[in-house]
């Protein structure tokens, strides 16, 4: 499997209980949501009002892997597309996730050690986190949501890897990238083209963005979270309220060869 060719799986999923399902099939603002494939409502039980075989499929996936919780909006990992995420975690998670992946290609090109240095939040609004944030009311903890995304992040990276080094692999390095759909990210690609050939770098510091893989899935479960019913509920509440305002998270980390 390639990052070119993915499975199909939704990038934001809402397990919707009995209740909630039912408001979503009986409001004509929101009933479209139910035959949306990328954005999918998953009833928590029951048989699904639209595209039945794809939802009982994703819903067989989440209870396998103990994510079939009602009332639960989930956005699925960029690096696995079997692995889904809280939203309320998601931003912390696949910044983790990122960095033990980066963690993963220096390995196979031979380093000995990884060490986080410090993760900043880029608050900096793109055009689509404008918009967005013009229908979700201003939060006064907002800043302090973003100060405790910076301390989950080091409180689970503070440290380093060390590793015994060894020659480059490029090609499993590679092949790696490829498996975590991460081939096409310019500063990992660029980091096995530097451990690739001859006077090959030996050591590198530099920032990694952490979020940018999981835009697209970002914005997918801000439109469902803003659904009336949803909102209600409060259903990923805090993500809405970080998401619309965190534009990336920065890693600063070195790697020594």
């Amino acid at each position: 499997m390639s990052d070119e060719s993915p499975a199909v799986r939704p990038g934001t999923v809402l397990v919707a209980d009995e209740s909630l399902y039912l408001q979503l099939s009986q409001d004509p603002a929101n009933v479209h949501l139910l035959d949306d494939t990328s954005a999918m409502v998953v009833p928590y039980r029951g048989r699904p009002e639209l595209n039945a075989a794809s939802v009982s499929e994703v819903r067989g996936l989440l209870e396998s892997t103990g994510r079939l919780v009602p009332n639960t909006l989930l956005i699925r990992s960029p690096y696995d597309v079997d692995d889904y995420e809280t939203a309320e975690d998601a931003i912390e998670a696949f910044s983790v996730a990122k960095y033990h992946s980066f963690a993963n290609v220096s390995r196979l090109l031979g380093a000995k050690e990884v060490r986080f240095v410090e993760a900043r939040v880029d608050v900096e609004q793109t055009d689509w986190q404008a918009r967005v944030a013009a229908f979700i009311p201003a939060a006064s903890g907002e800043v302090e949501a973003t100060r405790e995304v910076v301390k989950k992040i080091e409180d689970r990276l503070s440290g380093r890897l060390q590793f015994t080094g060894a020659a480059p692999d490029s090609d499993a390095a590679l092949d790696y990238l490829r498996r975590s759909y991460l081939s096409r990210d310019p500063v990992l690609r660029s980091l096995v083209d530097m451990r690739s050939g001859g006077n090959l770098i030996t050591n590198y510091e530099f920032t990694l963005s952490a979020i940018r893989e999981s835009t697209a899935s970002f914005k997918s479960t801000l439109q469902l979270a803003s659904a009336g019913p949803v909102k209600a509920l409060e259903i990923g509440a805090r993500f809405s309220m970080m998401a619309h305002s965190v534009r990336d998270v920065d890693i600063k980390t070195e790697v020594i060869f």
